[in-house]
């Protein structure tokens, strides 16, 4: 009875994933418009009020909102000049630092006055790098140093692809907003205005649904854990020798977390940018999303397993 009930539970736990993944389907939008779509929601994530602005505006106004954030882009582009060279020296110094071994480091190290001075001319951290180096005393040490670097590396590389996507994007949105601007048939641009206009909200209210279903998938997610721990629990005390098996299925459970983890991107969703998420946080939330899944779909083939062993056990 206890089994039939576990299994009744799985199963509802795994046709309510399904109607959900269905549900969602159904809401999805005009697939000509991903690029559209995607664009904005990047430009949302950091810049909301451009995207509002352009919601608000009239034909009228359009000319000056386009203009101002045209302006704003320049400036950010001048700036990203300025990470972009940071990042590409890093990313020259690392590999300075990942090509050494022990014969060669001894010289690097005698010879990285004059190698500092001409790959940091330009960089901002200058002192901290130089100091850094100057830090590691053997080559033993130099692994950990590394580590240190290749994390500011990635930082910066992050920071820089974030800031590039966005301007990439928000010049998109302006492009095409001066393009209906500039259409000389006032009854055209009206018209083209009004349904643009349209487009961004539907983009919106389409993000507002798609995180709804993703915080429904969490609660589904983190309810399917609590009740297989709750029945791990449950069976380990009723039987407590033939505990080695649940100790073997949480294994399982942190072999697919951590397999979620290495395949995980770091490279930042819109929704992630805007929840102020870091590269490895946002790995620990694909890794978490990958272990449900697992779950799931390890839920939904233990019933069809069930059902066949069952059918076949009634048929002998």
């Amino acid at each position: 009875m206890k089994n039939r009930i576990i299994t009744i539970v799985i199963f509802a736990v795994a046709i309510l994933a399904c109607c959900l993944a269905v549900a969602f389907s159904f809401f999805s939008f005009d697939a000509d418009k991903k690029t559209d779509y995607i664009q904005t929601q990047e430009v949302r994530a950091q810049s909301p009020q451009l995207v509002a602005d352009l919601e608000a505006a009239t034909v009228e106004t359009l000319p000056s909102v386009i203009e101002k954030y045209q302006k704003e882009n320049q400036e950010r582009s001048t700036n990203l000049k300025s990470v972009q060279m940071e990042k590409d020296i890093l990313y020259t110094y690392l590999q300075d630092l990942k090509n050494l071994d022990e014969n060669s480091f001894e010289a690097y190290k005698a010879n990285f006055p004059q190698r500092s001075a001409a790959l940091f001319a330009k960089s901002e951290n200058k002192q901290k790098y130089v100091d850094g180096f100057n830090g590691v005393n053997s080559y033993k040490d130099l692994e950990g140093y590394v580590e240190k670097v290749n994390e500011d590396y990635s930082a910066i590389k992050q920071q820089y692809l974030v800031e590039r996507n966005y301007i990439k994007s928000s010049n998109a949105l302006l492009a095409k907003a001066k393009g209906i601007s500039d259409n000389p048939s006032a009854s055209k641009k009206a018209s083209d205005w009004e349904a643009y206009q349209t487009d961004l909200k539907s983009f919106g209210k389409s993000a507002s649904l798609q995180n709804f279903f993703i915080v429904l998938t969490y609660i589904l997610g983190i309810g399917a854990a609590a009740l297989m721990v709750f029945f791990l629990v449950m069976n380990m005390v009723a039987n407590f020798k033939s505990s080695y098996k649940i100790l073997v299925a949480l294994l399982l459970l942190i072999v697919a977390f951590f397999i979620g983890y290495a395949v995980g991107t770091p490279t930042l969703s819109p929704s992630a940018i805007k929840a102020g998420m870091t590269g490895s946080g946002y790995k620990m939330v694909n890794a978490a999303v990958f272990t449900v899944y697992v779950c799931l779909f390890g839920a939904i083939l233990s019933i069809i397993v069930s059902l066949i062993m069952n059918a076949v056990k009634n048929k002998n």
